[in-house]
């Protein structure tokens, strides 16, 4: 699976947590059913951030610590089967757009608020998260189109 292939795969999956929550645990004996992807990510510098903004967006977190408060995620929590290893573990605010046919840009169909020195990033027409700008490679969103 390529790069941009993952982060979709992450976007998607991040975004199902936030929209929704489910009442299974784990199984008695631990074990799960998943995938697990072991990236190589270059960060730019200073990503993660040392601390989160104003709406704790970019706070460290650890996986499976609940440490990001409702409605933000950790970014390498397991989501729905899918556990992304070497992501910058911080909290984020993902979520659906509320106007799909009548706006292609989740960022401006649900004005999220990402608080300061963050930034709202469409996954496609379906999605957003919210990310550290600190985070942004070359400074920009990543442009997901679909392919792989």
């Amino acid at each position: 699976m390529t790069y941009k292939g993952v982060l979709m795969l992450w976007a998607a999956l991040s975004v199902a947590i936030a929209a929704c929550s489910s009442g299974a645990g784990p199984r008695p004996d631990g074990s799960v059913d998943g995938m697990t992807y072991d990236l190589a990510l270059d960060l730019p510098p200073g990503c993660p951030p040392s601390q989160a903004n104003d709406k704790g967006v970019g706070a460290p977190c650890t996986r499976g610590g609940g440490q990001c408060k409702n409605p933000l995620v950790c970014a390498c929590d397991t989501i729905l089967g899918l556990t992304l290893n070497g992501v910058p573990c911080i909290c984020t605010l993902a979520g659906l757009n509320e106007h799909p046919g009548s706006n292609p840009s989740p960022c401006a169909a649900s004005t999220p608020a990402c608080g300061s020195n963050a930034t709202c990033c469409d996954y496609m027409s379906t999605a957003f998260y919210c990310s550290p700008n600190v985070c942004l490679p070359g400074g920009s969103c990543i442009v997901f189109d679909g392919g792989t």
